[in-house]
């Protein structure tokens, strides 16, 4: 930019060089970080409501799979196939510490790599998986041959986090069929 000055008649041209200054300046930085927090702050609970029913989603499809492969190996192998649960001595979370699929009716999960053992599932943490109704303190389901459920009448099962949260029902017939739905947790 050039800026000309008058003085009588004599003109004088003053080279004046005006460099741009890029970046941001403290406020305008204070400002969007303001604003990033706001913004989280509003994020964060949502975000943290879909990772609880992400959780819940997968631990129903996992013992939802287990129910299906049991039934599965039961008819494949021609023989009884149980889920058994691996710690059964609460009686508010049956089936939370994790259950196993066995060949036959071993009383306790046999040990992985054994013979008799198929497959293990992990354990429902931080939620609980607990039988209700005819299912209450029930500690394995074993299916025949047919991938009928013996000596049982079906039942349901709940999967459930905190209280007053939206949880998981898994209703188990007595053909062997599992569906899940949503529910209420108590």
């Amino acid at each position: 930019m050039r800026i000309a000055l008058v003085e009588g008649t004599k003109r004088r041209i003053l080279e004046v060089s005006m460099k741009r200054q890029s970046g941001l300046t403290i406020v305008e930085l204070m400002i969007t970080l303001a604003i990033a927090a706001v913004l989280m702050g509003i994020a964060m609970p949502a975000f943290n409501g879909f990772i609880e029913q992400h959780t819940m989603t997968t631990q129903v499809n996992a013992f939802l799979l287990s129910v299906q492969y049991s039934r599965s190996e039961a008819t494949r192998q021609g023989t009884n196939v149980s889920m058994i649960a691996l710690d059964a001595s609460d009686d508010t979370n049956e089936w939370g510490p994790g259950w196993c699929v066995a060949v036959g009716n071993p009383g306790v999960c046999p040990a992985p790599g054994a013979a008799t053992s198929l497959r293990r599932f992990d354990a429902t943490t931080p939620n609980t998986l607990t039988g209700e109704g005819a299912l209450n303190t029930v500690d394995r389901l074993t299916f025949n041959s047919r991938g009928l459920l013996v000596g049982a009448v079906g039942g349901t099962l709940e999967l459930c986090g905190v209280a007053g949260s939206n949880g998981r029902r898994i209703s188990l017939a007595a053909t062997g069929r599992a569906s899940s739905s949503e529910v209420v947790c108590p």
